[in-house]
């Protein structure tokens, strides 16, 4: 499938998929950091 042949509605909703799936992995991660370094508490919160 060509990319340039989508629609805007299917640009957004992939884009909507993808953000999602990174920022679970960016939030994972960062907690796996803090896990690492014994700061499992956020203190901003």
């Amino acid at each position: 499938m060509d990319p340039r042949s989508l629609t805007e509605f299917q640009l957004d909703e992939l884009t909507h998929k993808l953000v999602g799936r990174i920022t679970r992995l960016i939030r994972t991660e960062l907690r796996l950091d803090r896990e690492r370094i014994g700061k499992l508490r956020d203190p901003r919160r």
